[in-house]
């Protein structure tokens, strides 16, 4: 249980798919365009999914104990530490997953977001992870987590403040587990410039042992106008 909810959480933060149509390219942009480093407070209200109806705080504000580092928080449910790259990519080092109880430890750091402009693409990116229990310290399992942006469009969303331009960032992400079992995310944000996200989807399948499989979807949008 507590693997599903941290991953679940996850794939909250990592990209909070869209349901309209697509709209035409008005300029080039960057990623740090779509996901700014800058103080925002915002409220998403989830859509579909185990919590649907309930509308949480969204958060994103400097690190007080490392002005180089931010704090992204999606209500009671996870907690990631960012910062900028030298050269200019986002990168996740910590991720606490709070209702779970556990944290996960990213070892190089994660790299989410490119520093360059967002019609290129990100190779897959890979680097180590460690899950520990945040009560107990102890180390809970460990192995190797993989990151692509597939694609970047512009597009139309629908959320719960009405209907906004922005872009869409189509993203896999994937965790190896213990006992031959798989965790493969399809997560989809959507932000507009200069504001971060306003819609974000997560669609997960874990496989277990090799032979089970277990899915679930989950939605998120803006709740009122920021």
């Amino acid at each position: 249980m507590d693997l599903r909810r941290g991953f679940f959480a996850l794939a909250f933060l990592c990209v909070l798919i869209a349901s309209v149509g697509v709209a035409p390219f008005q300029r080039p942009v960057s990623y740090s365009q779509l996901m700014p480093l800058a103080y925002w407070q915002k409220e998403f209200q989830i859509i579909e999914g185990k919590d649907r109806g309930r509308v949480v705080p969204f958060v994103l504000q400097r690190d007080p104990a490392d002005d180089k580092s931010w704090s992204l928080t999606f209500g009671d449910y996870a907690r990631a530490r960012l910062r900028r790259a030298a050269d200019g990519s986002m990168i996740m080092d910590r991720l606490d997953l709070i209702t779970a109880k556990n944290y996960i430890v990213y070892d190089p750091p994660l790299a989410l977001f490119p520093g360059e402009h967002a019609s290129a693409l990100s190779p897959v990116r890979q680097t180590n992870y460690k899950m520990y229990s945040a009560e107990s310290g102890k180390l809970k399992r460990a192995g190797i987590a993989t990151h692509e942006i597939k694609r970047v469009l512009p597009w139309q969303f629908t959320t719960p403040a009405g209907v906004m331009d922005g872009y869409y960032m189509e993203i896999e992400h994937g965790m190896e587990l213990e006992y031959h079992s798989h965790l493969q995310m399809t997560l989809g944000l959507g932000c507009r410039l200069d504001e971060g996200p306003i819609y974000g989807s997560s669609y997960y399948k874990l496989k277990k042992l090799g032979v089970f499989t277990e899915t679930k979807t989950a939605i998120a949008a803006l709740a009122k106008p920021s």
